[in-house]
Protein backbone atom coordinates (compact mmCIF):
# COMPACT_ATOMS: atom_id res chain seq x y z
CA UNK A 1 0.00 0.00 0.00
CA UNK A 2 1.14 3.82 -1.04
CA UNK A 3 1.64 6.27 1.53
CA UNK A 4 0.43 9.12 -0.73
CA UNK A 5 0.16 12.60 1.33
CA UNK A 6 2.30 11.34 4.23
CA UNK A 7 4.65 13.45 5.08
CA UNK A 8 8.21 12.73 6.66
CA UNK A 9 10.47 15.84 7.43
CA UNK A 10 14.37 15.09 8.16
CA UNK A 11 16.14 17.88 9.36
CA UNK A 12 19.90 18.77 9.31
CA UNK A 13 22.17 21.94 10.55
CA UNK A 14 23.94 22.34 7.01
CA UNK A 15 22.92 21.48 3.35
CA UNK A 16 24.34 17.81 2.83
CA UNK A 17 23.74 16.67 6.68
CA UNK A 18 20.31 14.99 5.56
CA UNK A 19 22.01 13.27 2.54
CA UNK A 20 24.62 11.38 4.56
CA UNK A 21 22.57 10.87 7.41
CA UNK A 22 19.39 9.08 6.37
CA UNK A 23 19.53 9.76 1.72
CA UNK A 24 19.09 5.78 1.33
CA UNK A 25 16.56 5.74 3.52
CA UNK A 26 14.63 8.38 2.42
CA UNK A 27 15.08 7.14 -1.01
CA UNK A 28 13.03 4.04 0.18
CA UNK A 29 10.73 5.95 2.10
CA UNK A 30 9.81 7.88 -0.83
CA UNK A 31 9.42 4.76 -3.20
CA UNK A 32 6.75 3.92 -1.11
CA UNK A 33 4.91 7.01 -1.75
CA UNK A 34 5.42 9.22 1.48
CA UNK A 35 6.92 12.77 0.72
CA UNK A 36 10.11 13.60 1.54
CA UNK A 37 10.44 17.35 3.11
CA UNK A 38 14.53 17.73 3.59
CA UNK A 39 14.79 20.92 6.13
CA UNK A 40 18.42 22.36 6.34
CA UNK A 41 18.77 25.26 9.29
CA UNK A 42 21.30 26.90 7.51
CA UNK A 43 22.62 27.40 4.08
CA UNK A 44 26.46 26.53 4.99
CA UNK A 45 27.41 29.76 4.59
CA UNK A 46 30.79 29.54 6.58
CA UNK A 47 32.49 26.93 4.27
CA UNK A 48 35.09 28.08 1.87
CA UNK A 49 32.85 28.60 -1.10
CA UNK A 50 29.73 30.51 0.42
CA UNK A 51 26.30 30.46 0.53
CA UNK A 52 25.61 30.50 -2.87
CA UNK A 53 27.68 27.64 -4.16
CA UNK A 54 26.34 25.58 -1.62
CA UNK A 55 22.57 26.19 -2.50
CA UNK A 56 23.02 25.09 -5.99
CA UNK A 57 24.34 21.98 -4.69
CA UNK A 58 21.77 21.59 -2.81
CA UNK A 59 18.99 22.03 -5.49
CA UNK A 60 20.92 19.57 -7.47
CA UNK A 61 20.90 17.19 -4.72
CA UNK A 62 17.15 17.91 -4.41
CA UNK A 63 16.32 17.10 -8.12
CA UNK A 64 18.51 13.57 -7.79
CA UNK A 65 16.41 12.63 -4.59
CA UNK A 66 13.04 13.74 -6.43
CA UNK A 67 12.18 15.62 -2.89
CA UNK A 68 11.23 18.91 -1.25
CA UNK A 69 13.74 20.99 0.61
CA UNK A 70 13.92 23.84 3.05
CA UNK A 71 16.51 26.13 3.49
CA UNK A 72 15.80 28.18 6.59
CA UNK A 73 18.71 30.99 7.73
CA UNK A 74 19.51 30.35 11.18
CA UNK A 75 23.57 30.90 10.66
CA UNK A 76 26.17 29.24 9.89
CA UNK A 77 27.53 27.78 13.60
CA UNK A 78 24.91 29.48 15.01
CA UNK A 79 22.21 27.29 15.74
CA UNK A 80 20.86 28.03 18.72
CA UNK A 81 17.79 27.46 21.48
CA UNK A 82 16.55 31.03 20.86
CA UNK A 83 12.92 31.94 20.49
CA UNK A 84 13.09 32.63 16.80
CA UNK A 85 14.53 29.21 16.15
CA UNK A 86 12.74 27.11 18.54
CA UNK A 87 9.24 29.11 16.72
CA UNK A 88 10.11 28.67 13.08
CA UNK A 89 11.23 24.37 13.78
CA UNK A 90 7.59 24.30 15.80
CA UNK A 91 5.89 26.14 12.68
CA UNK A 92 7.50 23.21 10.68
CA UNK A 93 6.11 20.28 12.15
CA UNK A 94 3.04 21.90 12.97
CA UNK A 95 2.65 23.06 8.92
CA UNK A 96 3.28 19.59 7.47
CA UNK A 97 2.19 17.33 10.75
CA UNK A 98 5.11 14.29 9.75
CA UNK A 99 4.54 10.99 10.34
CA UNK A 100 7.99 10.56 10.75
CA UNK A 101 10.74 12.99 11.72
CA UNK A 102 14.61 12.26 11.71
CA UNK A 103 17.57 14.73 12.50
CA UNK A 104 21.12 14.12 13.40
CA UNK A 105 22.00 12.67 16.87
CA UNK A 106 22.75 14.28 20.20
CA UNK A 107 26.79 13.45 20.20
CA UNK A 108 28.85 15.10 17.49
CA UNK A 109 31.65 17.20 16.79
CA UNK A 110 30.05 19.90 15.04
CA UNK A 111 27.67 22.54 18.17
CA UNK A 112 25.23 22.90 15.23
CA UNK A 113 24.47 19.15 14.76
CA UNK A 114 24.00 18.48 18.34
CA UNK A 115 21.28 21.21 18.69
CA UNK A 116 19.78 20.38 15.69
CA UNK A 117 19.23 17.19 17.40
CA UNK A 118 17.90 19.03 20.75
CA UNK A 119 15.65 21.42 18.65
CA UNK A 120 13.83 19.37 16.64
CA UNK A 121 13.50 16.67 19.47
CA UNK A 122 11.62 19.05 21.27
CA UNK A 123 9.09 19.19 19.37
CA UNK A 124 8.70 15.98 17.90
CA UNK A 125 9.73 13.67 20.89
CA UNK A 126 9.30 10.05 18.47
CA UNK A 127 12.49 12.20 16.17
CA UNK A 128 14.85 9.06 14.61
CA UNK A 129 18.47 10.23 14.96
CA UNK A 130 21.06 9.44 12.39
CA UNK A 131 24.60 10.06 12.16
CA UNK A 132 27.43 12.37 11.01
CA UNK A 133 30.36 12.18 12.93
CA UNK A 134 30.03 10.01 16.65
CA UNK A 135 28.18 6.60 15.85
CA UNK A 136 27.11 5.69 19.72
CA UNK A 137 24.33 3.80 20.96
CA UNK A 138 22.63 2.73 17.32
CA UNK A 139 19.72 0.68 18.19
CA UNK A 140 18.08 0.31 14.19
CA UNK A 141 19.63 0.28 10.88
CA UNK A 142 18.24 -0.07 7.35
CA UNK A 143 19.49 -2.08 3.95
CA UNK A 144 20.53 0.80 1.34
CA UNK A 145 21.58 -1.40 -0.92
CA UNK A 146 19.49 -0.97 -3.47
CA UNK A 147 19.58 2.68 -3.91
CA UNK A 148 23.09 3.51 -2.15
CA UNK A 149 24.56 4.63 -5.64
CA UNK A 150 21.19 7.30 -6.07
CA UNK A 151 22.38 8.11 -2.54
CA UNK A 152 26.04 8.93 -3.31
CA UNK A 153 25.07 11.15 -6.44
CA UNK A 154 22.98 13.14 -4.19
CA UNK A 155 25.39 13.56 -1.57
CA UNK A 156 28.63 13.98 -4.45
CA UNK A 157 26.31 17.20 -5.81
CA UNK A 158 27.86 18.29 -2.83
CA UNK A 159 31.10 19.25 -4.79
CA UNK A 160 32.98 21.78 -2.20
CA UNK A 161 32.19 19.97 0.59
CA UNK A 162 34.20 16.89 -0.98
CA UNK A 163 38.19 16.55 0.47
CA UNK A 164 40.84 13.94 -0.81
CA UNK A 165 39.41 10.46 0.70
CA UNK A 166 36.08 11.82 1.59
CA UNK A 167 34.80 9.46 -1.21
CA UNK A 168 36.76 6.46 0.18
CA UNK A 169 35.84 7.09 4.11
CA UNK A 170 32.20 7.38 3.10
CA UNK A 171 32.17 3.97 1.50
CA UNK A 172 34.07 1.99 4.06
CA UNK A 173 31.86 3.98 7.17
CA UNK A 174 28.42 2.53 4.94
CA UNK A 175 30.01 -0.74 4.23
CA UNK A 176 30.71 -1.02 7.63
CA UNK A 177 27.08 -0.08 8.81
CA UNK A 178 25.83 -3.12 6.46
CA UNK A 179 28.04 -5.59 7.92
CA UNK A 180 26.33 -4.96 11.25
CA UNK A 181 23.11 -5.65 9.25
CA UNK A 182 24.06 -8.17 7.44
CA UNK A 183 23.82 -6.07 4.14
CA UNK A 184 26.13 -4.48 1.59
CA UNK A 185 25.40 -1.13 2.74
CA UNK A 186 23.85 0.30 5.04
CA UNK A 187 22.58 3.13 7.56
CA UNK A 188 22.03 3.00 11.19
CA UNK A 189 19.82 5.22 14.00
CA UNK A 190 18.89 5.89 17.48
CA UNK A 191 15.62 5.94 18.71
CA UNK A 192 14.69 6.47 22.05
CA UNK A 193 11.51 4.46 21.39
CA UNK A 194 13.01 1.61 19.56
CA UNK A 195 10.20 -0.98 20.44
CA UNK A 196 7.66 1.75 19.10
CA UNK A 197 9.09 2.22 15.24
CA UNK A 198 6.19 3.34 12.56
CA UNK A 199 5.21 -0.17 10.92
CA UNK A 200 6.65 0.88 7.92
CA UNK A 201 10.38 0.00 8.86
CA UNK A 202 9.11 -3.79 8.20
CA UNK A 203 9.15 -3.14 4.90
CA UNK A 204 12.87 -1.41 4.59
Amino acid sequence: MKNMGKNILAFGAHPDDVEFGCGGTLLLLKDLGYKIIIVDLTKGEKSKYGASERLKEAETARKIMGVERIILDFGDKEVSFSENHKRQVKEIIEKYRPEIVFAPYFIDSHKDHINTAKLVSEFFPDTIHYYISNVENSNFGVDVTKVYQKKIEALDAHVTQTRPGDVEWTDERHKEYGHKLGVKWGELFHTNRENELPNIFRRL
